[in-house]
């Protein structure tokens, strides 16, 4: 048990019964040869050496025009979605709300039956990637987890900045709430879901629905979320120079394109480890090691443990930032994706 109170266990399926658990998995490296850290995965080494001969890497704004890491980032996501799993169903509605017109995207792999449905929110540092760049990761969530999936594509920063993607996210949820029979989806189980920024706008929506009075939404999934501009902690002291991929430099300029005003870096819908807590529904968080944003997910586990919040905090030691993408090559994808399907599945009989 750590200082936090929090337990640490290992176990097959992840479960929200108890206020706080930790489940780590172990992977570790042995006799590859490459140019990165010999403290990663196996799988990713040579993921990295694959992607370096490729010359595919996510798209830098703090090395190139915006425009051209657009770009980059849907080239390098390209390979990863390729040959992708059938689904049942994928359809596309736009919605209109108080700030212009929601475009959102439906996984469905049981048509036809009603489903609880999670609300994806893709990461990027807010700025970068789209829905098309994680559509594998939508697809394998929907087949596994046997709900509906929908997928906001939020505006991005720094041409739209905070609060709208938060406003474009409440105005998701409330939408699809009121077209639950339409869409043949259950207004009871409601879950909310993203990585990285996505998991930031998660996390927020979920705050600013339970501070209106009557919030849907039942169950948080979190992967490796950015949730405060801070840039003095132990992991992005050791993983934020470059070599483990995502940098704190980058971190620094997704914060200011979304934020663009220092007044605005201690919002707690901004920064939701700024906020109170209290009354959010379960939560599954799931870290990454190797990550500068590591210690944002340790240190949230903590806060909604304080706040007695029951959640699993699920740790994949030896992987980078995102690696859920990478699930044609990585086991941890595999099994992290897993993992918060079993999360939604259980929906279907709470």
């Amino acid at each position: 048990m750590d200082s936090a109170g929090t337990t640490l266990q290992t176990r097959p399926q992840p479960s929200l019964a108890s206020s706080s658990e930790q489940r780590f998995l172990p992977l570790r490296p042995e006799g590859i040869s490459c140019d990165c850290p010999h403290d990663l995965h196996d799988e990713y080494r040579l993921i990295f050496a694959r992607m370096a001969a490729l010359h595919l890497a996510p798209g830098d704004p703090t090395r190139m025009p915006l425009a051209e890491a657009r770009q980059a980032s849907l080239r390098y996501h390209a390979y990863w979605n390729a040959a992708p799993p059938e689904v049942e169903e994928i359809f596309e509605r736009t919605a209109p709300w108080s700030g212009g017109v929601l475009r959102l995207r439906f996984y469905r792999h049981r048509a036809g039956s009603t489903s609880p449905i999670a609300i994806y929110f893709h990461g990027g540092g807010f700025a970068l990637n789209s829905v098309d760049t994680h559509d594998r990761l939508l697809r394998l969530l929907a087949i596994e987890a046997k709900v509906t999936i929908c997928a906001l594509s939020y505006s991005l920063a720094p041409e739209r900045r905070f609060p709208h993607q938060l406003g474009e996210a409440v105005a998701a949820v409330r939408w699809l709430v009121d077209a639950a029979s339409d869409l043949d989806i259950d207004p009871g189980a409601v879950a909310l879901a993203g990585d990285s920024a996505g998991a930031n706008l998660a996390l927020a929506a979920a705050l600013a629905l339970r501070d209106q009075g009557d919030s849907p939404v039942v169950r948080l999934l979190l992967f490796y979320g950015m949730y405060v501009p801070e840039f003095h902690s132990e992991a992005h002291h050791r993983y934020g120079g470059g070599a483990y991929g995502l940098t704190t430099e980058r971190m620094r300029w997704f914060w200011n394109a979304y934020l663009g005003q220092e007044s605005r870096k201690s919002d707690p819908y901004a920064a939701p480890l700024c906020a109170d807590l209290h009354g959010l529904p379960p939560a599954l968080i799931i870290a990454a090691g190797r990550d500068c944003l590591r210690d944002d997910s340790l240190r949230l586990a903590e806060r909604l443990h304080a706040a007695a919040v029951p959640n699993v905090l699920s740790f994949y030691q030896d992987v980078p930032h995102a690696f859920m993408q990478l699930s044609r090559s990585l086991s941890a994808a595999t099994a992290a994706i897993s993992e918060a399907a079993a999360v939604l599945r259980a929906l279907r009989s709470s």
